[in-house]
């Protein structure tokens, strides 16, 4: 059987210009269908998008009849799979479950099932492991996931299936440690196959995409979250450097973002799916890519923003539950560009001259940062001797308040991401992290 490895590796460098016929394909589609044979467009919007979706609709109907897997999976990277009942059918299909577990398909309900449980465990089992108290905890808080439309009854019965599905997931692969939002990436898969059908390709997804953040330590999870900011560097360089001067260039802002495939700081399911169509016939980075376009989509207000870290922090970290479906499409058609023209294999070289350029990034004048920003005029009155001494004075205490504030603001976030690490990835106490420690795993110090 083919590894999911094998299998991504021989679809993700597939040759770029069969997705954009298949793109313009669909263009062409639906720009014939919305012009009257006078040529001026004659529906509205809403037409417009009606057309558009059956278009899609025909399309995936077509590939699937066919068990077109290469067909369907740039269907997913290019337009997503429209509803749940095409993911219930096409996601096994272009997954691979693991050797060891079977996956039948019924002819007849056109969906896919397991005849065996290959993840059974006793309720003692899952209530006596190590993490199930933070399982519960975490997914008991995760009231916004849930659809809005289930009862509190119904709600509650998904959450303790959710429960289950995660400590199944964590009894089969003992070696790997618990994170708080892998919850987030375990309901999506529950509520697009069910319980009966999630672990096998949860377990699929784990290995190939989020193993690296179930290690013992975040150390690889940094490693890979550091080429976030050579990505947006390459797009647009004075972006970047602004964000290293004002102290967000270690890129906390993304952690979430990456770790759950944007799923726990989104509200709206649809676009979650639409990603995570994306994400799963995509190279296991793809989520960085997409992080860097939604800053590059945003410099010119990022550039606007005060340069200093609770400002850009606070901006940064809401960007993508600001953006629409129509935003999030231009995000990932930039992202699969980005993608084609920096593949992962040039990362480590692009972050070796990021981490150079900060050499002298962090060595230059705030001051010339500031002059970009504000123009030199805000500047001409600095060397003036004739200023009172107490004008000196008071100034420089100005100037001091706000490192102040933003060392108090770094200390404050420290604290929070410590007291996440440890009650999340550390189930024994003689090991919890320190704020040495912390910083010295989050700079490499």
């Amino acid at each position: 059987m083919q590894t999911f490895d094998e299998f991504h590796e021989s679809n993700t460098n597939s040759d770029s210009e069969n997705d954009s016929a298949l793109m313009e394909d669909a263009h062409s589609e639906v720009i014939s269908s919305s012009i009257t044979t006078n040529g001026s467009s004659s529906l509205s919007d809403d037409e417009n998008f009606l057309i558009i979706s059956k278009t899609k609709s025909e399309r995936i109907e077509k590939f699937l009849n066919r068990r077109n897997k290469r067909k369907l999976i740039k269907c997913a990277k290019i337009t997503g799979l429209i509803n749940e009942l095409y993911r219930k059918q096409i996601w096994p299909l272009i997954l691979n479950a693991p050797s060891y577990c079977t996956v039948e398909y019924d002819n007849n309900k056109k969906l896919y099932f397991c005849p065996i449980d290959y993840y059974s465990a006793d309720k003692e089992q899952i209530q006596s492991h190590r993490y199930y108290g933070q399982v519960r905890m975490d997914v008991e808080r995760t009231l916004k996931r849930f659809p809005p439309n289930y009862s509190d009854s119904d709600r509650i019965e998904l959450q303790e299936e959710l429960i289950v599905v995660v400590i199944k997931m964590l009894i089969k692969h003992d070696y790997l440690n618990y994170y708080q939002g892998y919850h987030d990436i375990c309901l999506t898969f529950l509520l697009v196959l069910g319980a009966d059908l999630c672990l096998p390709f949860i377990d699929t997804i784990t290995k190939s995409h989020f193993k690296d953040f179930m290690e013992p330590t975040m150390e690889k999870t940094r490693d890979l979250l550091s080429y976030l900011m050579p990505l947006i560097n390459c797009t647009n360089s004075e972006c970047a450097e602004y964000m290293q001067k004002g102290g967000v260039g270690n890129v906390m802002f993304a952690l979430s973002w990456f770790i759950t495939w944007y799923s726990h700081v989104l509200n709206d399911l649809d676009v979650i799916l639409r990603l995570y169509d994306l994400f799963i016939v995509s190279h296991f980075l793809m989520p960085i890519y997409v992080a860097a376009e939604i800053v590059n989509y945003h410099a010119d207000q990022v550039l606007s923003i005060d340069c200093d870290m609770p400002s850009l922090h606070q901006y940064l970290t809401r960007l993508p539950s600001e953006l629409d479906s129509n935003t999030w499409e231009e995000i990932i058609s930039r992202s699969s560009h980005l993608f084609r023209k920096h593949h992962p294999d040039t990362l480590d070289v692009l972050n070796d001259e990021w981490i150079k350029k900060c050499e002298s990034i962090d060595h230059s004048p705030m001051e010339v940062s500031l002059r970009r920003r504000y123009g030199k005029d805000s500047f001409e009155n600095d060397n003036n001797d004739e200023k009172p001494s107490y004008t000196n004075d008071r100034n420089e205490h100005q100037g001091a308040l706000p490192r102040i504030v933003l060392w108090g603001v770094t200390l404050t976030i420290s604290g929070l991401a410590i007291y996440i690490w440890n009650h999340t990835q550390r189930t024994d106490p003689t090991t919890f992290i320190s704020l040495g420690d912390f910083l010295a795993q989050l700079y490499g110090k």
